[in-house]
Order: C-alpha cells, then sequence, then structure tokens
C-alpha cells in the first residue's frame, strides 16, 4: 500500500500516456483498407481496338479493368488524364500486374474524326503498353450511349463539332461491376490514388 501511495502520481501518469498512445493508435494509425461497394453493373460492350481486333467487356473478365471515355481532339481534360492513366499504367508494369490482372480501356465517342491512326497517334503520346491497354471505337450515337450508361454524360456540340462531356474514370472489378468512379477533374488525383484503388480490388 506504501508503495501504490508514494508512486501513484507516477502510476497515474503512465496510465494516462497508455490510454493516450491507444487513443492516437485507434485514430491515426494504420488503418484496413476499406473494401469498395459494387455501385452497378457495368454495360455490356463489344468494339474493335485499332487493330481491327474485337474487346468486350466479357472478353476481359477475370481482370480489373479502368474504363475511361476520351476524344483525341479534346482541347483540355483528356490529355492529361490519359497522361496520368500512362503514370498509372507504368506504376501496375512495375507491380506485375499490368495485362495478367489489370486493363486500361480507353473508348473514344468521336470515331469521325478519331481513326485508328489518330488513335495511334495520340496513344503514343502517353506511352501506351498495348498489351494492357485497349483504345476503342465504334459507332458515335452507340458509344455516346453507352458513356451514358456508365454514369458518364456526354453532349455533342454540333456547332462547334466537339464534345461537353464528365471527365470519369471508371473502376470495373473481374465480374463486370462498377466499384468506383473517380473524378478526373479532381485536383488532388494521383497515379498512385488510381493504383491504390485497383490494388483493393487484386
Amino acid at each position: 500500500m506504501s508503495f501504490l501511495r508514494k508512486h501513484s502520481f507516477k502510476i497515474a501518469v503512465l496510465a494516462l500516456c497508455a490510454a493516450m498512445g491507444i487513443y492516437l493508435l485507434i485514430m491515426y494509425g494504420p488503418k484496413k483498407a476499406e473494401p469498395l461497394p459494387v455501385l452497378q453493373a457495368a454495360p455490356a460492350f463489344e468494339m474493335n481496338d485499332i487493330d481491327g481486333k474485337p474487346v468486350s467487356l466479357e472478353s476481359t473478365n477475370g481482370k480489373v479493368r479502368i474504363v475511361y471515355f476520351y476524344f483525341a481532339n479534346c482541347p483540355d481534360v483528356c490529355p492529361p488524364t490519359t497522361f496520368m492513366l500512362g503514370q498509372a499504367q507504368d506504376m501496375l508494369k512495375a507491380q506485375g500486374t499490368l495485362g495478367d490482372k489489370v486493363e486500361l480501356i480507353s473508348i473514344t465517342f468521336d470515331p469521325e474524326r478519331d481513326t485508328p491512326e489518330a488513335i495511334r497517334q495520340f496513344a503514343e503520346r502517353t506511352s501506351a503498353d498495348m498489351e494492357g491497354w485497349h483504345f476503342l471505337r465504334g459507332e458515335e450515337d452507340a458509344t455516346i450511349q453507352l458513356a451514358r450508361d456508365f454514369e458518364v454524360g456526354v453532349i455533342k456540340v454540333e456547332k462547334e463539332n466537339t464534345f461537353a462531356h464528365f471527365n470519369v474514370i471508371t473502376l470495373v472489378d473481374q465480374n463486370g461491376q462498377i466499384r468506383e468512379w473517380i473524378n478526373g477533374n479532381d485536383e488532388e488525383l494521383t497515379p498512385e490514388y488510381i493504383v491504390q484503388q485497383i490494388n483493393k480490388l487484386l
């Protein structure tokens, strides 16, 4: 008892420090990654890549997919977002998952101007690896509707021969379920975040 009375203050301080340490660990310590919810089934599609080979949602099942709707003549968001996807591609290659477990799919809604050669030039500027990145094109109206089915708004501005569209990167899991819509306009978005979200599904 005399020991407790003599050292009660020290014991109280140690207990308080231990409690504070536990609190800080719970609040700010490493957290288990939260699983991504299933948002909806990804719409089915089948289009040709720039080599004329058919690619579909079904044919890419079994892999995590990044789906991005764009057009090569885009004056603002499409080039930098595609460049960021190129950086994510390089990170996926480094970890050995590109092509084998993960694929990128870019779909143009401007097939009249986005010929296979125009798309190839656009892809080369991003150093796209065609083994793990498909650039697809189809009929314009059907592609615009497909984008809208993916919850990506697209409107053709006829007078200016351009498109107004949402800049959205869609994360699709191995079973064809949409797990996240990533805002490509987010100034804090990084390729590291994109890869982190992909890795949650691997």
